[in-house]
C-alpha cells in the first residue's frame, strides 16, 4: 500500500468520526479506535480538532468523496468497519452508513460484509 495524502488521511478519519456516532454512543473502544487511527495518520493538535469538530448534517457519502486514491479508498471501507465493530455490535445505523460510503466508492457489499465479519470477531 503506498503512503496516504494528508488530506486522505483527513477525509478517513471523519468518516470514522461520523460512523462511531451513527448509533448516537460513543463507546471507549470506539474513541480509542479514532485516536489510534489519528495517531497512526500523525495528525496534529489542529487537525485532530478538525476531524472532531463533528457536524450533525455532515454526510459521510459526501465526506467519502473527497477521499481520492484508490488505496485511500480501500483503507477508508477498512477503517470503517474497524469502527462500527468496535463495541462489538452492528447497528443498523452503522450498517447502512459503511453500506452507502461503499456503494459511494464502487466497492461491493460482499467485501463489505466480510471486513465486518472479520472485524466482530
Amino acid at each position: 500500500m503506498t503512503e496516504l495524502s494528508k488530506k486522505d488521511q483527513m477525509q478517513i478519519c471523519k468518516v470514522v468520526a461520523q460512523a462511531i456516532l451513527a448509533d448516537a454512543r460513543l463507546a471507549d473502544a470506539e474513541r480509542e479506535l479514532l485516536n489510534e487511527l489519528m495517531d497512526r495518520y500523525g495528525l496534529d493538535d489542529a487537525e485532530r480538532k478538525d476531524v472532531l469538530a463533528r457536524n450533525i448534517g455532515d454526510d459521510p457519502v459526501a465526506l467519502a468523496a473527497g477521499v481520492e486514491a484508490l488505496d485511500s479508498k480501500n483503507a477508508l471501507i477498512l477503517e470503517l468497519a474497524m469502527a462500527v465493530a468496535a463495541d462489538g455490535a452492528l447497528a443498523k445505523a452503522e450498517r447502512d452508513l459503511i453500506s452507502e460510503v461503499a456503494s459511494s466508492l464502487g466497492i461491493a457489499q460482499e467485501e463489505v460484509d466480510a471486513l465486518i465479519k472479520t472485524a466482530l470477531q
